[in-house]
């Protein structure tokens, strides 16, 4: 399926989600967001996590779980590469059978806490990909300092995405739809990529956060009135890290299988080339708008003077 082609497939809801939470800790390797953006395109030496914490020297990255899905640990490959973006290789997760069965992810964390983000990545799942019961496959797991406060968007049945609070109180469904996992891929992966961004910004006073969600660069999804922090001021300083590959319910592929992402892009209201959507919201956008063409145009030849 080309990637353009892929259409819209949301639910964008606040609610409690089930499966594991893994508190954050503390990262030497915190990146600095006042430039206003981040990125990878995982340009960086082929490596792969064994059992425990692994050494990583990636873009400020960090492992993100110390376990192995069967062995196979998370890795940055050129086999995961996205053919179509900005080079280097790519991370790859592994998802086996069963529930909460993976290889540990990557973290990225804040020096300082952040109350308004947009992340926009790459992702597609391998060919043949299957589930048994597709419950949840959370794709990022962005914390706050608060437990239970933490935001996650992810596949959520057969049938849509969902950005999510976990443990959130009230559930705020913004858009349903039955287009999920089967409208992108059918019943069974096919191996192509995806796009994927979110734009969230911290409530403050539960009433006023925002939830954007773009699939394939088209607004899907949207909600003004998130409560995110769930009335926590310690939550309301802003989101401090983010797991990039988390758990899962449940896949049904025999062995594990991967998930891979690419050309990862963080950026914050100082970033200076947000483009718009249709509807005059502001995004980052494809792979593409990340270094815009800044080239004078060249003078005009072949004219006549009179």
């Amino acid at each position: 399926m080309n990637l353009a082609n892929k259409n819209k497939s949301i639910i964008f809801v606040v609610a409690i989600l089930s499966g594991f939470f893994v508190l954050p800790v503390i990262s030497s390797a915190a990146i600095d967001l006042r430039s206003g953006s981040w990125e990878t395109t995982y340009d960086c030496d082929e490596w792969e996590q064994i059992y425990g914490w692994s050494s990583l020297n990636c873009d400020g990255l960090s492992v993100g779980g110390g376990w192995t899905c069967e062995g196979l640990g998370e890795q940055i490959t050129s086999d995961a590469n996205y053919p179509n973006g900005a080079g280097g290789k790519g991370q790859r997760h592994w998802e086996g059978d069963g529930i909460n069965v993976n290889s540990g992810g990557l973290s990225l964390y804040f020096n300082t806490p952040q109350k308004e983000l947009w992340i926009r990545w790459y992702m597609r799942y391998e060919e043949g990909f299957k589930w048994s019961y597709l419950n949840y496959d959370k794709w990022l797991y962005i914390h706050t300092n608060v437990s239970g406060c933490d935001v996650i968007p992810e596949f959520c049945w057969s049938n849509g995405i969902v950005v999510g609070v976990q443990g959130g109180g009230d559930a705020y469904q913004i858009y349903n739809d039955s287009r999920g996992w089967q409208y992108i891929y059918g019943n069974e992966s096919d191996g192509s990529w995806f796009q994927v961004e979110i734009h969230i910004k911290m409530d403050t006073d539960q009433t006023d956060g925002i939830g954007e969600l773009w699939l394939n660069g088209e607004l899907v999804a949207s909600n003004y009135a998130v409560d995110y922090s769930r009335g926590n001021t310690t939550a309301r300083q802003g989101w401090v890290s983010f797991v990039i590959g988390s758990n899962q319910r449940s896949p049904n592929n025999g062995r594990p299988m991967y998930l891979d992402f690419d050309d990862i892009k963080v950026a914050t209201p100082e970033y200076t080339d947000f483009i718009q959507d249709d509807q005059g919201n502001l995004m980052i956008g494809s792979v593409t708008n990340d270094s815009p063409d800044t080239t004078a145009p060249l003078a005009p030849s072949g004219l006549a003077v009179n």
